[in-house]
């Protein structure tokens, strides 16, 4: 070693600003370290450690997979995929860094890379539970409803009490409308996870999807008793009592959900709709002209009536560069005032703007809704869906626009 890298290393060392003190110079040590304050919940503090661990050994795979480990848990996911590459490079038929990799790219929001990850870990390890859950995750959030099932139902063969893994495979069988076999997984995960109020929201969606409504506002009473602050469960049976027709209910828990979790934006939606129900529409006012006496003479024949001009379109509003946000407000702010043309221009111009905004294809849908155009009204709240499988807001609408529709 040069007498310029020693000193250089002393300095390094001895120098409060540069990092930890170095202590004994082997990679095993900093390892140890680092790991023993990841363990104590100080993993910002331990990545000075790993640091040091790798350069003193570059070919050691439990450095650069300790360093990702501390990245994930710092929500640094593209900087931990960096490292995971490094380990993957050091030991290419190993399951571990690959799992573990793909779990970084699915928080990353890269879900193609992640199913391609743990598609390798499968070919590996054919057993891989994990594997198969977090696949089965990514092609959810793909939109490979079927595979993500597949995937869900071997993970489920090999570990069948995992009442998250049910819960996951029901909001797929809900959203492709297979509800009885949604409820037996929910079922299952209330078996399993008995004092919790999500399971039992989750039963309860099954419930009225099956049209059993007694049992669905059983189960979301029961979570309100049991989390009584839990703004999810006050949401959850107020939209039942909306699908109800009890307006002044649904009105009720959903302000209750609203003063809980303001910016609750499903709560605020449904509670709009419920007071728009609840707000006697206007009758029509019906102009009658004025009555005239008949003159005695004969009189000429009465001239055609001149045709009505055509009503003057309404221009679009120009795109605005923040568009998608703005325009989805707008065109709530109008659909809540009955503007409804102008309310699908509005929110059509927010999904031109941002194509993956479900909230303004399922307010979109509920504007059609309103119109009577249940055509447009389903295929807008399908697409919210698809967009998010989990969506109970547009789920709802669109039990309403079938129902609408028989």
């Amino acid at each position: 070693m040069s007498g310029l890298l020693v000193v250089f290393l002393y300095l390094l060392a001895v120098d409060p600003t540069s990092g930890p003190a170095m202590g004994p110079a082997t990679s095993r040590d900093h390892l140890q370290r680092a790991t023993e304050l990841v363990n104590i919940g100080r993993a910002a503090e331990a990545l000075p450690y790993f640091t040091q661990a790798i350069k003193l050994r570059l070919d050691n795979p439990d450095a650069w997979m300790g360093r990702a480990r501390a990245l994930v848990t710092l929500g640094r996911y593209r900087d931990a995929i960096e490292d995971f590459d490094q380990a993957v490079r050091l030991q290419p038929g190993v399951a571990e860094p690959l799992l573990e990799r793909g779990y970084a790219f699915g928080q990353a929001g890269d879900f193609r890379s992640a199913s391609e990850d743990l598609t390798r870990v499968l070919r590996i390890d054919p057993a891989n539970a994990p594997a198969l859950t977090l696949r089965g995750a990514a092609y959810a959030k793909l939109g490979l409803s079927a595979k993500a099932t597949d995937d869900f139902t071997r993970a489920l063969e090999m570990t069948p009490n995992d009442a998250q893994l049910h819960l996951a495979r029901a909001t797929l069988y809900a959203a492709d409308g297979r509800n009885r076999e949604a409820l037996n997984d929910r079922e299952a995960a209330v078996r399993l996870l008995p004092g919790s109020p999500q399971a039992l929201l989750a039963r309860g969606g099954s419930y009225h999807a099956l049209g059993m409504h007694n049992q669905g506002l059983a189960d979301r009473s029961e979570a309100i008793r049991m989390d009584p602050a839990l703004a999810e469960a006050w949401c959850a049976r107020g939209s039942a009592y909306f699908l109800l027709g009890e307006f002044e209910k649904a009105s009720s828990d959903l302000a209750r959900a609203l003063q809980l979790k303001p910016d609750y934006q499903e709560a605020r939606e449904v509670l709009a709709k419920a007071r728009h129900e609840l707000t006697p529409e206007p009758a029509p006012v019906v102009e009658e002209a004025p009555l005239e006496v008949a003159e005695e003479t004969t009189a000429a024949p009465a001239a055609a009536p001149e045709p009505r001009p055509a009503p003057v379109a309404t221009a679009p509003r120009q795109a605005d560069p923040k568009s998608a946000a703005l325009h989805n407000q707008r065109g709530r702010d109008l659909m809540y005032q009955g503007h409804y043309q102008q309310a699908i221009e509005e929110l059509t111009a927010a999904i031109e703007a941002q194509s993956d905004l479900a909230l303004a294809y399922n307010a979109r849908g509920f504007t059609y809704y309103l119109m009577h155009d249940t055509a447009h009204a389903l295929a807008d709240f399908d697409e919210a869906i698809r967009l998010n499988p989990t969506y109970a807001n547009a789920l709802h609408n669109r039990t309403l626009a079938l129902s609408a529709k028989k």
